[in-house]
């Protein structure tokens, strides 16, 4: 072999391990980042107690306030923290547990809110319906992830799904409720909480439980939000709207939680995570025109109105991170992966349980 094609294959030589060397760094660095995000949430927010185990959502030291919401996204992070080495089945049966012990009676649906104070739980007499679905979801990935208890989980998440059809959920519209406190009887039956469409999830329950009406909510909530979606060049969704006899419409401010009911807000910024889960083409064109208008703003900030307009002047983790996810897993959206995947290599903002528990959740699925 002569001179020049030796310095060739030396070159090639050198080039490939430089380039599996780089790969090999930004893979450690990326577990070493997931690794890091997981034990800052763990120890930070997760509280154990002999065979419980909760997810507080307060920094008081004086009570503690936590949902099912919370507990949800904990038994989720725990999970998926278990597929990466992190966290073990007792990790998740303490979670599982607290779970157990504050359904509301004569159910399988968690108390939406418990206040811990003096060692004593207070707990609140109706659901909030996505913790529950939550709950189901994480119990069916702990039956994948864990075999030998597979039918202990997946007899429980059929039981919560059997409950959320009977009490969280309108007959007249095929929609979920926000609770099984907005019943007939309540001027709520017909208010739809945008983000407890699940639609990659609701494909799921219907396998495991073979009831159809999974597949029929799935399909009457992307109406929904198609609806509203098909209303604006944004394709911005707001945290709530009504489903009922005069149409669908976006919820007015302070209908139930806050001025921005009616906006892309803290309920909302979930939406971009759920959608781009799901692969059917209702989701798809959602997700992907809501990304199209993140993609055309200079900076992305916590909440907009339906119009595009930002309703506040800072950023938060909770709306970068569902966006950051989304952008990953659909082409031509790599500028926003790169300008907010930031909110990644930052240590956790440990002073609000939100933000943090969403950087954590999508963490662990991203790397």
């Amino acid at each position: 072999m002569n001179t020049k094609k030796m310095r060739y294959v030396w070159f090639l030589v050198i080039l490939c391990i430089f380039c599996l060397t780089l790969f090999l760094a930004r893979t450690r660095s990326k577990v070493e980042m997931r690794n890091r995000i997981y034990r800052q949430w763990n120890e930070h927010f997760v509280v154990s107690k002999g065979k419980e185990s909760y997810v507080r959502t307060t920094n008081d030291s004086n009570q503690t306030v936590v949902l099912s919401e919370a507990q949800s996204y904990g038994m989720l992070i725990t999970v998926a923290a278990a597929e990466k080495g992190q966290a073990q089945q007792a990790d998740f049966d303490r979670l599982y547990h607290y779970y157990l012990n504050h359904r509301l009676e004569g159910t399988q649906l968690m108390s939406w809110k418990q206040t811990i104070s003096n060692g004593k739980a207070k707990d609140e007499d109706h659901n909030a319906t996505d913790g529950d679905l939550y709950i189901a979801y994480a119990l069916l990935k702990a039956a994948q992830q864990w075999p030998k208890q597979a039918k202990d989980y997946q007899a429980q998440a059929k039981a919560i799904l059997e409950d959320i059809l009977a009490h969280n959920y309108n007959e007249e519209t095929g929609v979920l409720t926000v609770g099984n406190w907005a019943n007939q009887d309540s001027e709520f039956y017909h208010l739809m909480r945008t983000s407890d469409t699940l639609p990659a999830q609701f494909q799921i329950f219907y396998e495991v439980t073979k009831d159809s009406k999974w597949l029929d909510i799935k399909e009457k909530m992307l109406q929904q939000l198609q609806t509203i979606s098909s209303q604006t060049k944004t394709g911005l969704l707001p945290d709530f709207i009504w489903v009922d006899e005069q149409g669908t419409r976006v919820a007015d401010p302070k209908t139930i939680e806050s001025k921005y009911d009616g906006a892309y807000s803290y309920n909302a910024c979930r939406l971009p995570y759920n959608l781009v889960q799901s692969k059917d083409a209702t989701s798809q064109k959602l997700v992907k025109k809501m990304l199209n208008f993140f993609k055309s703003q200079r900076n992305l900030y916590a909440g907009y109105d339906l119009k595009g307009k930002a309703l506040n002047n800072h950023q938060a983790a909770s709306f970068l991170a569902p966006i950051v996810y989304a952008s990953e897993h659909e082409k031509g959206y790599l500028k926003l992966v790169q300008q907010n995947k930031y909110i990644f290599t930052q240590d956790l903002p440990l002073n609000n349980y939100y933000d943090a528990t969403m950087t954590t959740m999508i963490a662990l699925e991203l790397f």
